[in-house]
């Protein structure tokens, strides 16, 4: 939504909301709590970012009050220096009493978010009673009340609807419990708001089961969840007349049920040798349905459908500093979607709906091999490798051209060794082998292998105690290759090459003071690939500098000062460069060439850290960006207007980017 005055103090209450409860307990003698508040302010180039957050819990005599507000705002500068806010606020409090072995308790949740202009307050009352020693149950009772936008009539805002009605509900749980051999452990809630002309049902169970038989550790995890969530639709889709009475506004109900199993096995076969297993299932079903439609309208129910299960088994090897693990995973995933509501639509646009439904569809499979190792040679040096071999197979319905398989090797060497008592060295290697093929005639030409190949040299250099030094080299080398080439086209294929050298450098001079230097260069070059010759065209190279240094005091408060830069320059095939014609009118002009723009940023930061005591905070970050963009044309220029043209290109354009973020945290 846009700045106004009603929107400014909407936002401005709900950020000193949780400022509001912390002075209540700070000032009111009889509610000394126990809490935590934190709060920040964040502005990043056209982004201005408001948080605020609180937790509070309180005895007060035999009650026990608990207490969280989350508040966000965002505001984004738009074109014309408008704003635009994104705000949201959650509120939840919690007050209980027990009565030995019974409790009752009230309970508000209050979510508030103003891009969707959706505000929603449940209050709930419950009674908790134990059924066994082990098992309680929770009856709840309240009211919920739910502000949305509803049917528009015309173009302008949809008015909101306050819907507001009973809410019951049901809370079981069983706490670890030794059950035949068994230990179980069940929790579960189930919650039903009728809100006329909607509702909302929440259902939600968990149940784990673990047994250990000798050496042979067996657990399972069960999980249940639906969903309903109610909301009005949008005229845009109903082709219904505006004379219509707000009473026919269509509902829009989306139900989404979940069911989720695994059963792990943890099998020890001899000492520091482990055998595991792992089964996952899980399935869920999302159905949409339109409620209190008018008779003449068209509207579409539909039904989503997702089954997926995967195994994994392993087995891990460790002894002293050496491991070992290899493991074996398989998953299948099926996707179906459908109209419910086909028989009563017309045949042509069930059709093209249902068409459009069914492309989404697809069968996938895939079984993935992974090796991990590590082991020492010598006293000095470690050896790590790591490889995996992946293949997938994903299948689609004739309509959806994306039936394809894939293969992808991923492997790393690595070797880390101190090779002085000041001097450690890491190398290690990545490389990667990525092939897709696509079954269908309509995307064939798209079938590519992609090579991969990094050498990463690390070299940490540590003078002396006050000294650390790192020097990270890297080179990189990207290959795609087209399967084969259609005839009449021109070949795709493409290399990307990169050499960047990254350091990292402290050094503590002494009373609290340090001196932090980062920075790093690369080169990357991007060409046209001769796979026959192993040659490359280029046609791009993209150069980037970046360079930080700080300067920090203090040990319990800690204040840093430094300067940032970064350079980067690329080609850009179509150059456009604003210039003034020099005939004293005053107008301006423009001429797109190919050329090579570079973009030079620098500036100050700063930074106060200032702990207090219990783990509270304060914390300030501030730092400005001066932008240039300048560019240089390639190619010939009209004629009289070449040093207007390339002067206005050198002096580019300018920009000053202010950035501040302050952070606040607050034990109590």
């Amino acid at each position: 939504m846009e700045t106004s005055v009603k929107g400014s103090r909407i936002r401005s209450c709900s950020f000193f909301a949780p400022l509001v409860l912390l002075l209540l307990f700070a000032v009111v003698p009889d509610l000394r709590a126990q809490g935590l508040f934190s709060g920040g302010f964040e502005r990043d180039v056209n982004r201005y970012r408001w948080t605020g957050e609180i937790h509070l819990t309180e005895q007060v005599k035999a009650w026990q009050l608990d207490v969280s507000n989350n508040f966000r705002s965002d505001a984004f500068i738009l074109f014309n220096d408008r704003l635009s806010f994104r705000d949201e606020n959650h509120t939840n409090l919690n007050l209980g009493r027990r009565f030995e072995d019974r409790q009752l308790s009230f309970s508000s949740r209050t979510g508030w978010y103003s891009l969707s202009r959706v505000f929603i307050q449940d209050l709930l009352a419950g009674y908790r009673f134990p059924l066994t020693r082990q098992v309680w149950l929770e009856p709840v009772v309240g009211a919920s009340v739910d502000q949305r936008p509803g049917f528009s009539h015309g173009t302008g805002q949809a008015p909101l609807r306050t819907d507001a009605g009973p809410t019951a509900g049901i809370r079981l749980s069983i706490p670890p419990t030794l059950m035949d051999e068994y230990m179980v452990q069940v929790t579960g809630e189930a919650v039903v708001k009728s809100i006329s002309p909607r509702r909302g049902d929440y259902l939600r169970a968990t149940g784990r089961a673990e047994r250990t038989f000798e050496k042979t550790r067996v657990q399972t995890t069960v999980q249940v969840a639906s969903v309903r969530r109610d909301a009005y639709q949008a005229a845009s889709f109903l082709n219904r007349d505006d004379a219509i009475d707000r009473v026919e506004e269509t509902v829009e109900s989306t139900r989404s049920d979940t069911m989720a199993a695994t059963i792990l096995v943890d099998l020890p076969v001899s000492i520091g040798t482990t055998v595991a297993g792992r089964l996952d299932f899980s399935a869920n079903r999302r159905r949409v349905e339109s409620l209190r439609a008018p008779e003449n309208a068209i509207f579409f129910d539909s039904e989503f459908s997702r089954r997926v299960v995967e195994g994994e088994l392993s087995t891990t090897f460790a002894r002293n500093q050496s491991l070992f693990r290899l493991s074996v995973q398989a998953g299948a995933e099926v996707e179906r979607r459908h109209l419910t509501n086909d028989r009563d639509l017309p045949p042509a646009q069930a059709s093209q709906k249902l068409n459009l439904l069914n492309q989404a569809d697809f069968d996938r499979g895939y079984v993935l091999i992974q090796a991990n190792t590590r082991f020492p040679v010598g006293r000095s040096a470690v050896i790590q490798a790591d490889i995996s071999a992946n293949i997938l197979r994903h299948d689609t319905p004739e309509v959806n051209p994306d039936d394809r398989d894939e293969l992808y090797y991923n492997g790393l060497l690595g070797i880390n060794t101190k090779l002085t008592r000041f001097v450690e060295l890491q190398l290690q290697v990545f490389g990667t082998y990525y092939h897709t093929v696509y079954l269908k005639a309509e995307r064939s030409a798209e079938n590519n292998v992609q090579y991969s190949l990094r050498l990463r040299p690390t070299l940490i250099w540590r003078p002396s105690r006050r000294s650390r030094i790192s020097l990270i080299p890297e080179v990189r080398a990207n290959y795609t290759i087209d399967d084969f080439l259609l005839p009449g086209r021109r070949p795709t294929d493409q290399s990307a090459r990169e050499l960047s050298y990254t350091i990292d450098a402290e050094h503590e001079l002494g009373r609290g003071v340090r001196i932090l230097v980062s920075g790093k260069v690369s080169d990357l070059r991007l060409g046209r690939f001769l796979n026959d010759t192993f040659a490359e065209i280029p046609f791009d190279t993209l150069r980037t500098t970046s360079t930080w240094v700080r300067l920090k005091v203090g040990e319990r408060v800690q204040a840093e000062v430094g300067v940032r830069t970064f350079i980067r320059s690329d080609f850009d095939r179509s150059t456009t460069v604003r210039y003034e014609i020099d005939d004293g009118s005053g107008l301006q002009s423009s001429v797109t060439r190919p050329g090579r723009r570079q973009i030079t940023q620098i500036g100050p930061t700063t930074a106060v850290i200032w702990p207090l005591s219990g783990g509270s905070f304060l914390r300030l970050d501030g730092w400005a960006t001066i932008q240039s963009v300048t560019n240089r044309l390639y190619g010939e220029l009209p004629e009289g207007m070449e040093q207007a043209i390339r002067k206005a290109a050198r002096s580019g354009t300018r920009t000053l980017i202010p950035n501040l973020a302050v952070t606040m945290q607050w034990s109590f």
